[in-house]
């Protein structure tokens, strides 16, 4: 049977925290990256896109794909649009 639909959970990592060690500092950190993320995608009216953390693990972005409609591109364009809003932090 096909996928009905696909669920995506992942971090973006940006630059400032990227090759770092994993300590609470760190995590602390990461945490606040994809609510400022998502906060810049709604002020900019590109996409909306949700987060939560889960038990232990900080906030993490969490894509939910339920239409046959979206394409490889649609994806590419989220993940660009992250990237390009996250790059400062």
């Amino acid at each position: 049977m096909e996928p009905e639909f696909i669920n995506v959970c992942f971090w973006f990592i940006p630059p400032s925290l990227r090759g770092r060690e994993e300590s609470p500092e760190f995590w602390e950190k990461l945490g606040k990256v994809a609510p400022a993320i998502k906060e810049r995608m709604m002020r900019r009216g590109s996409l909306l896109v949700g987060y939560q953390p889960q038990g232990s693990r900080v906030n993490f972005f969490r894509g939910v794909v339920t239409s046959p409609a979206v394409t490889r591109r649609d994806l590419e364009f989220l993940l660009d649009e992250i990237q390009e809003l996250g790059q400062d932090l």
